[in-house]
């Protein structure tokens, strides 16, 4: 199997993000799996006084196709954002496994967030994740709305 590769942007750019929600994903439930992830963020990043992003994520997995159990973010390494009408974040960094969680010991985390109800309710916010291990080998991925 070939190791997931999302590149990313490399410019750190003014972004602030909170928020938290369960998604559900209806082809990654199965007999023993809810087929919903839950996402809590709290991220910034204010180049005029802030060295580095900071802030807290943490993503709850329980899907049919990958590793279930809890990720927080040990390190935000890049945080940026852009658009007016459907404001779009992106992060990315290090995460350790909570105790119990069957995983690697050290893990990589890619989050996209899309805001789309800022100014349009019609169509819904769109939220994906990639956790890989330090080999580039997918743990858990998901997306949804």
């Amino acid at each position: 199997m070939t190791a997931t590769s999302i590149p990313p942007f490399h410019v750190l750019g003014l972004s602030k993000a909170k928020g938290n929600g369960n998604l559900f994903v209806s082809n990654k439930g199965q007999a023993v799996t809810s087929g919903i992830f839950h996402i809590d963020m709290n991220v910034h990043f204010d180049p005029a006084v802030d060295s580095y992003p900071a802030g807290t994520l943490s993503i709850q997995t329980d899907l049919g196709d990958g590793g279930k159990g809890i990720f927080k973010a040990s390190t935000i390494e890049f945080l940026n954002s852009y658009n007016k009408h459907d404001p779009t974040i992106y992060l990315t960094g290090q995460c350790q496994p909570d105790e119990g969680t069957a995983t690697a010991d050290i893990c990589r985390y890619w989050v996209m967030v899309v805001n789309n109800t800022k100014n349009n309710h019609r169509s819904p916010d769109i939220v994906g994740f990639c956790i890989q291990d330090g080999n580039g080998k997918r743990i858990a991925y998901g997306s949804g709305f």
